[in-house]
């Protein structure tokens, strides 16, 4: 592969298509559906009370950051950022997400 082809490669990773492709996925509907809601807490709860701390939290951390990409699509971006309430949201529940993921990980052991 050479330099163009590798520049012709990266050009997929630019912040508006990425959001392109979330959206056209409709990752924005992950944080109302309550299946998935659902299917985390489930396999959270399964995997805590089995006393499988480490994977508890890997899904907490996953389920975290699923949350907040779902709900800054479902906000919207544009030039300003996101719009409204949608950037307190994501450092509140990102920071909420990364705090039980050390605390389950790291913190919490037997």
């Amino acid at each position: 592969m050479n330099w163009q082809g590798f520049l012709d490669f990266m050009i997929n990773f630019r912040t508006d298509r990425i959001m392109e492709q979330l959206t056209a996925w409709n990752v924005g509907d992950l944080a109302h559906n309550h299946y998935v809601l659902g299917s985390f807490a489930l396999a959270i709860a399964t995997t805590y009370f089995l006393g499988w701390k480490t994977i508890s939290g890997f899904i907490v951390g996953i389920g975290g950051f699923t949350y907040a990409v779902s709900y800054a699509v479902a906000e919207g971006t544009g030039p300003e950022g996101l719009s409204g309430t949608g950037i307190w949201v994501l450092i509140g529940g990102g920071g909420a997400a990364v705090m039980l993921f050390i605390f389950l990980i790291f913190v919490r052991s037997e």
